[in-house]
């Protein structure tokens, strides 16, 4: 079963899928939030929770650190981080964050863990980050309904930074972004799209520009500065159209 972002009510790809697991699965799991403890993780233990719920329906190309919440011995969120794949273009030179910038890059939790799984995990999970990450982004796709709610109660920072108009594809019924169009086929070029799967089987789509979200580590004073560096690109947080 394909589940397509309902357009009239706007809900996030993740509760449509945590909605449908709950359906299918009305067996109940320990949820008490108070005992739940957060660990680091492999890889291979957070790959199916994020393949099985996330949007992009793939794991980053690189993954640095893996956190699982564990609700006894039961695996019920995980969220895992990356290298920000601009810094090495020397984007965050002038911000100051070279060096100290990772991307929190995947993010889930299953149906039946406590509501207040995920931001309980994202902000235990960013303390264990070696000292060196002082900013901590993400980024939320309006095509997977996401308005990053998640982050707001996590109370990161809004900004939006690329307004640059970018294109993805619907090939065979599936959303390709312009990112996973190069990961998944080696060319977002809608040209080649065609020469490859056919006219009519390639529909260009254009992406919205992405939300980014950030959040600050360390002490006071770096707290501050790190913010401050961006102030000015700060904006009001989104919300989800009724």
């Amino acid at each position: 079963m394909t589940l397509q972002l309902d357009p009239a009510t706007g809900t996030a790809w993740q509760r449509q899928i945590r909605d449908r697991k709950a359906a299918e699965d009305p067996v109940s799991h320990p949820a008490d939030i108070s005992t739940a403890v957060i660990r680091r993780i492999d890889i291979a233990t957070a790959k199916p929770v994020i393949l099985a719920y996330e949007w992009l329906g793939c794991m980053p190309a690189v993954v640095w650190f893996a956190f699982g919440m564990y609700f006894g011995s039961d695996l019920g969120g995980v969220v895992t981080y990356s290298p920000e794949y601009t810094e090495n273009l020397g984007v965050w030179d002038k911000y100051g964050y070279t060096g100290k910038i990772i991307t929190l890059s995947r993010g889930a939790e299953l149906h039946w863990a406590h509501p207040h799984t995920a931001s309980k995990l994202i902000r235990g999970s960013m303390k264990m980050l070696p000292e060196r990450f002082e900013v901590v982004t993400a980024t939320v796709d309006s095509a997977a309904g996401e308005v990053g709610t998640i982050y707001q109660a996590c109370s990161f920072d809004f900004v939006q930074m690329n307004t640059n108009a970018r294109y993805g594809a619907i090939i065979d019924g599936k959303t390709y972004t312009s990112r996973s169009l190069t990961r998944a086929f080696g060319t977002n070029s809608g040209r080649l799209l065609r020469q490859r799967f056919g006219d009519d089987a390639v529909q260009p789509v254009e992406e919205k520009a992405k939300g980014r979200y950030f959040a600050f580590r360390g002490g006071k004073i770096a707290r501050k500065h790190n913010r401050r560096a961006i102030a000015d690109l700060i904006k009001p947080y989104p919300h989800r159209v009724a």
